[in-house]
């Protein structure tokens, strides 16, 4: 199971200024699968408290990469909303995100 929130939009709109596609394909862009895998196993260790110290340095690498990119991925949203001139929640709701159960 992953922790990372789903942000994917359901829909696409075609023929979108190129500043808008370029802002929605930063959204879209997720963690390379075999990346995500291994984190959700390093997740998953730890919860069963099998983790050893060089896996514990492992989770820590990837959850930070994790959170640089769904930094990323927030700011292109907002960015995309300004440009839009709406609400970034306006925004997420017409691309049908949904905000993280922990927001």
């Amino acid at each position: 199971m992953s922790w990372r929130p789903s942000l994917q939009p359901r829909r696409r709109a075609p023929g979108l200024p190129q500043g808008e596609s370029e802002l929605l394909a930063k959204v879209n862009q997720g963690f390379p699968p075999d990346v995500q895998r291994r984190l959700n196993e390093l997740i998953a260790k730890r919860q069963a408290e099998t983790l050893t110290p060089g896996e514990h340095e492992e989770l820590l690498r990837l959850v930070e990469q994790s959170e640089k990119a769904e930094a990323a991925r927030v700011e292109a949203l907002a960015q995309l909303a300004a440009l839009r001139g709406v609400s970034l929640t306006a925004l997420m709701d017409d691309l049908g995100i949904k905000a993280p159960d922990y927001a």
